[in-house]
């Protein structure tokens, strides 16, 4: 999703609140798993972006953290979806269904210009 701009927050959140809801991560492995949706967080500074939307996330009450001290290495925070956060979670699928029939209606009118 790169130079997604304005609309990367619209995509972000609901994969990052999806990831979480399927299973309690930490920072890097949710980052790992947004790539595997094609949501690419490279360059200097993206993993404090994640950090930061994590941040909001939580603030909203969707996630909550806490301190895993039982894995090898330093303690990790580990991010958990709350009931808040799956209705929210809902409220996205509807949102971005919509934009998907939007995007498919535009793209079956673009494809009539192919045929010419």
């Amino acid at each position: 999703m790169k130079g997604a701009g304005k609309y990367r927050k619209t995509f972000i959140e609901p994969f990052i609140l999806l990831i979480i809801a399927e299973t309690p991560l930490h920072g890097y492995e949710i980052a790992n798993r947004l790539s595997e949706y094609g949501i690419e967080l490279a360059g200097l500074g993206q993993m404090g972006n994640l950090y930061r939307i994590l941040s909001r996330l939580e603030n909203k009450g969707f996630i909550t953290s806490k301190w895993d001290s039982n894995a090898q290495g330093p303690s990790k925070k580990v991010y958990n979806i709350t009931n808040k956060g799956i209705e929210q979670l809902k409220l996205n699928k509807k949102e971005l269904t919509k934009i998907k029939n939007i995007i498919e209606k535009f793209i079956t009118k673009v494809s009539k210009f192919e045929l010419e």
